[in-house]
């Protein structure tokens, strides 16, 4: 028999352009591993917009998609006693960190210490999901046709103060680097198939962290649209995933001081392009999503 799993249909089909909502919920609904109902409870909370309440069997599971401390971090979650709660921007750090966070930025200090730490306890992280541009080839990432390579590398993106020092460095090393904002059209640099074709035509796959909060990780769309093109991933981050994303393994980690042009010396590159891309299919694609998903209710033994 199969679990059950309820689900609200404004967060399905009017996600209030909440990223990754309808691609990751979809996925749920049709895996086919799950019975599926809808039911008609929200959250009403602060960027309550951008989390879903689900019901796997009897259990409140919350999936909070914002990547700041909202809506998760809000007394109106606290009080909905919630099972758990799969927040995608989940940070990974010590109960140490997080008690120190927490009081810097006067979050939940209305509780009492284990109070604010079982409600942490609840939460975890899940997956991610692609970039707009890169849904045309989910369940064709095998019909993706290379092309020669061009450049070692290249970024576009946010020139966030977090990514200054990555900026100068990769200049100075001849790497491309386009500042670009989608929200106004005078700064996006590059068409959608002028920026596939940059990512198809580059040895490797580089990222950048994004912001994050006191709460919260710096995962990046990037990560997945890279592994789709089975390439390389370069990061200066180290993503917290539910099935954990390794570093030297699936990834390679940078900083400042890396020398892109010598990676090739330190490791095998096609593994780790090989096996970047067997851990989007085991967790990142549709069926991949969605079998973490049970995996993680299992694990939970709910």
């Amino acid at each position: 028999m199969k679990p059950k799993l309820a689900l609200n249909k404004i967060d399905v089909v009017s996600t209030y352009n909440t990223l990754g909502m309808a691609e990751l919920l979809g996925y749920l609904i049709n895996s086919d591993l799950f019975e599926i109902s809808y039911h008609n409870e929200r959250i009403r909370a602060g960027k309550g917009e951008r989390g879903a309440l689900l019901y796997y069997n009897d259990k409140r599971i919350y999936v909070d998609f914002w990547e700041y401390a909202m809506p998760s971090y809000t007394g109106e979650a606290y009080n909905a006693k919630l099972d758990l709660i799969i927040k995608l921007q989940d940070s990974d750090m010590s109960p140490e960190q997080y008690e120190r966070n927490c009081l810097r930025k006067n979050t939940f200090t209305n509780l009492t210490k284990d109070q604010r730490l079982e409600y942490w306890n609840k939460i975890i992280p899940w997956t991610f999901f692609c970039s707009r541009m890169m849904k045309q080839f989910i369940g064709k990432e095998d019909e993706i046709q290379p092309v020669p390579i061009e450049r070692l590398a290249f970024f576009c993106g946010k020139e966030w103060k977090c990514r200054h020092g990555m900026r100068d460095k990769l200049r100075k090393d001849g790497i491309e680097w386009n500042s670009s904002s989608q929200e106004w059209r005078t700064m996006t640099p590059l068409t959608d198939d002028e920026y596939i074709h940059k990512m198809k035509s580059s040895k490797y796959g580089l990222v950048l962290h994004g912001r994050a909060s006191h709460v919260t990780d710096s995962k990046n769309r990037r990560e997945i649209d890279y592994m789709m093109l089975k390439k390389p991933l370069l990061l200066n981050y180290k993503p917290y995933y539910y099935n954990p994303l390794i570093a030297g393994k699936h990834y390679i980690y940078i900083d400042e001081k890396t020398s892109c042009v010598e990676l090739e010396k330190l490791y095998n590159i096609d593994e780790i392009a090989k096996s970047g891309y067997e851990w989007y299919k085991e967790n990142g694609s549709p069926s991949g999503s969605a079998k973490t998903f049970l995996q993680i209710m299992n694990d939970r033994k709910f």
